[in-house]
């Protein structure tokens, strides 16, 4: 059970505790669907960030800090420093970013920022602690693992969709004729190598990953450089789902070009230690988007959290799910392109 949202002064109070000085004044700064975040102007000194987590059986603020610990001691510039942590009052005080939210106003120079950040990221994968990282959060080490998600997401899909015909005929008529198409593909390509799609992806190949990465958690400063927020998933993972799913995210909504750009730079860097890394890439994308399509239609759940997202921020739910039905469909007809054999007939 979640524990309850925290006031202003609320976190005025843990906030001071925590840095050990005075908190002048607290702004609430955003509010998600997994946790909350204030700016503290503190009376002395640069603001810092408070951020509350509100429970859900999962440990998201040890797997954050543990993962802004690894990368402040290893000097990474691109994420906010940790300052002190709270796990009885689900809180943790970061570093503050200034800056406006990239997604709102992206710049050509994005992709290879994104990309820039990744490649600098892999560096760290032999560096002190790295070895005791936790695993990315849905992880994937096997192409049927992969596939067992996509099968297991829409299960739980299917069943919510009786009340809904039109989720029904994309779901049925579109993206499961596809994905079988992929899936095939994917299991005789791996006949044809001899290979195992159900053996987990070796650890020297794995990629240290935010997993939730691009424009939607990043800051842009008055500089033009970005900064990246939300580490809460962080951890080891196949980087052909990391370089999937930045590609593919529909946070950050990026455009054909700037996607094919992110994807060419990062398959180059992990090609070098991999010699079958474009291979898994070219049979596992279209399952990583089959995902990414179920994961946006996760509003139609009714205990989801996306939905209970949506009903928050008002008006008609049931437009509102009508919106997220045609942004997987634009995320589907993105997929095919890129593969035309995928495309129903």
């Amino acid at each position: 059970m979640s524990e309850p949202d925290i006031s202003a002064m609320d976190a005025m109070a843990i906030g001071s505790r925590l840095a050990g000085a005075p908190v002048a004044a607290v702004q609430p700064a955003r509010s998600g669907g997994n946790n909350r975040v204030f700016r503290l102007e503190m009376a002395k000194g640069p603001a810092l960030a408070l951020k509350h987590y509100p429970s859900d059986g999962r440990d998201r603020l040890g797997q954050e800090y543990d993962a802004l610990s690894f990368l402040s001691r290893h000097s990474i510039m691109w994420t906010p420093h940790p300052v002190a942590k709270d796990e009885d009052a689900f809180c943790a005080l970061y570093q503050w970013f200034d800056g406006e939210a990239a997604v709102l106003r992206p710049q050509d120079g994005d992709a290879d920022q994104l990309a820039d950040f990744l490649i600098e990221l892999q560096k760290l994968r032999d560096a002190d602690g790295a070895q005791t990282l936790r695993d990315a959060s849905a992880s994937i080490f096997s192409p049927e693992e992969a596939i067992a998600q996509y099968e297991q997401r829409l299960d739980g899909l299917r069943r919510a969709s009786d009340d809904h015909p039109d989720l029904r005929a994309f779901v049925d008529g579109s993206l499961v004729p596809s994905t079988s198409i992929a899936i095939r593909k994917l299991r005789l390509r791996y006949a044809e190598l001899g290979r195992n799609p159900a053996a987990d992806l070796a650890p020297a190949h794995r990629a240290l990953s935010p997993s939730d990465f691009g424009l939607h958690n990043a800051l842009r400063g008055e500089d033009g450089r970005l900064r990246f927020i939300d580490f809460e998933y962080f951890g080891w993972d196949d980087p052909v789902k990391l370089v999937s799913d930045t590609a593919l995210h529909p946070g950050s909504d990026l455009p054909e070009a700037k996607a094919n750009r992110l994807t060419e730079r990062l398959t180059q860097a992990f090609a070098a230690r991999d010699d079958a890394f474009a291979i898994r890439r070219d049979v596992l994308y279209p399952v990583f988007g089959a995902i990414w399509c179920l994961i946006v239609l996760n509003a139609y759940l009714p205990e989801s959290r996306s939905r209970r997202a949506l009903a928050a921020q008002g008006g008609d739910l049931t437009v509102r799910l009508a919106g997220q039905l045609d942004k997987a469909r634009r995320l589907h007809q993105t997929i095919c392109q890129r593969d035309p054999d995928l495309t129903p007939r």
